[in-house]
């Protein structure tokens, strides 16, 4: 596969990725928050880490890129999250501030692991790609 099919596969993956995203947070926000309060946040962070992880390892299996280009991808859905985030929280009416605020250690301490998942899908690309290797 060329770098630039990888790219643009990598670029259309991670609006699955996006809709894990979304699918995560309304079931929190319908289903979590109702039956279980404050502590839904937390398990959200989680179970998106989790499905998220593995839709990640099964892209990087079937792409088998490179570890240079699964870094770039891991950067690129890094960098389009950030900005999905800014634009989701300034068309709520928020400031941009409240997407720096997310990854203060208070709001991870508070259950909000908005910053700890965009860390783990910028570096589960090189990671996965890593791990898919065998040892020698």
């Amino acid at each position: 596969m060329s770098c630039g099919s990888l790219i643009r596969n990598a670029l259309l993956f991670w609006f699955i990725l996006f809709a894990i995203a979304f699918a995560n947070g309304a079931l929190r926000e319908l289903v979590l928050v109702p039956l279980i309060g404050p502590t839904a946040l937390p398990v959200s962070g989680v179970t998106g880490i989790l499905l998220m992880g593995v839709a990640i390892a099964l892209f990087i299996r079937a792409a088998k890129p490179p570890f240079g280009a699964a870094f770039a991808i891991g950067a690129l859905w890094l960098v389009l999250t950030l900005a999905a985030e800014m634009v989701l929280v300034v068309a709520s009416g928020k400031p941009v501030r409240v997407v720096a605020e997310a990854f203060s250690s208070t709001a991870v301490a508070d259950g909000d692991l908005f910053a700890p998942l965009v860390v783990f899908v910028a570096l589960s690309p090189p990671l996965f790609s890593l791990l898919r290797r065998p040892l020698h």
